[in-house]
């Protein structure tokens, strides 16, 4: 019988099996593994797996040398820089994504942590369980239209994002080096040249990006300095495209006004020299979190598993192999 291992998963695994009662794969099994300290599936724990799942974790040479049976690693999330693709093609092993899955919950939540910012809604909140009762407490803060919106990247997320913040007023611009001005300009979106250009005119920096060699502490001490005193600071992205302490050391000293994270480097814990911060709001890497999204990034998950042990090229591969291998 094929296995399914789960790395990481949030819930039981009930959702899966009542897909696979449904799909009449009662030929199937899928079972909880624990993971080591580095994230990784524990020792011996995938002996008998065909296939791995992770929620939230990660797969690396050492695990494909200890699994060299897996025929598939299905991450529940649209980024997977947390799986090692290139060991995984060399042991013949499809690796997946669950793409545009919370496109729209990642745009929306972004809108409202921009909202937040402007408006003050959780530094308020924070206030008033204080015992503070003051309208007129905190930093100053503009309306949001006619201000600028600079987007780092111009993805999917970024493209769904560009409606909702035209919606209340904001004009918008992006540092998207694989973007066209035609292209950006038919989403009503001015390109910016460089994204020294883009932090110097905007007044929400934005970020969008994967978590690439070429982003990796893309914002750090040098471009925060470029960002306007007044400007906010959000990104749902990836917590390793920030340099956690120049960003704490940017909103303690006046560098920037305000930011709100949804990601951070370690997400083993709450620990970050962002928590705490009265100008700062962290969210849990929650943004893609809706019942709809949650339940779609499961099923898809689930489904690229059994494409892939099926000897079949799963729906969302994101590497190449030969079929036969």
């Amino acid at each position: 019988m094929p296995r399914i291992a789960y790395l990481g998963s949030a819930v039981p695994l009930d959702l899966e099996r009542r897909m696979l009662g449904e799909l009449g794969r009662d030929d199937v099994e899928v079972y909880e593994v624990d993971s080591d300290n580095a994230g990784r599936p524990a020792r011996g724990s995938l002996a008998g797996a065909d296939a791995l799942v992770i929620e939230w974790g990660k797969a690396d040479a050492c695990t494909f040398e200890a699994a060299p049976q897996l025929r598939c690693v299905s991450m529940m999330a649209i980024g997977h820089d947390n799986i090692d693709d290139a060991a995984a093609t060399a042991n013949g092993c499809w690796v997946t994504n669950v793409p545009d899955y919370c496109t729209y919950d990642v745009a929306l939540h972004t809108l409202g942590l921009i909202v937040d910012l402007y408006k003050k809604i959780t530094w308020f909140d924070r206030q008033v369980r204080d015992g503070v009762w003051d309208d007129m407490a905190g930093y100053d803060a503009p309306r949001p239209q006619g201000q600028t919106a600079g987007l780092v990247f111009f993805g999917s997320i970024a493209q769904a994002l560009t409606p909702m913040l035209k919606s209340i007023g904001m004009e918008v611009m992006a540092y998207a080096p694989t973007k066209s001005p035609a292209f950006l300009a038919s989403h009503g979106v001015a390109k910016a040249e460089s994204l020294e250009e883009l932090l110097e005119k905007s007044d929400v920096v934005s970020l969008h990006c994967p978590l690439v060699d070429a982003t990796r502490d893309i914002i750090c001490a040098r471009t925060l300095r470029l960002m306007k005193p007044t400007a906010f600071f959000v990104n749902t992205s990836r917590g390793g495209c920030v340099v956690e302490e120049d960003l704490a050391q940017a909103l303690t000293d006046g560098t920037i006004r305000a930011a709100a994270v949804d990601v951070k480097r370690d997400e083993t814990n709450a620990k970050s020299p962002l928590v705490g911060l009265d100008n700062c709001i962290v969210t849990p890497h929650c943004a893609y979190h809706s019942s709809d999204s949650y339940t779609e990034m499961r099923t898809r998950a689930l489904r690229n598993a059994l494409e892939a042990l099926d000897g079949r090229k799963p729906a969302d591969a994101v590497n190449e192999l030969s079929l036969a291998g």
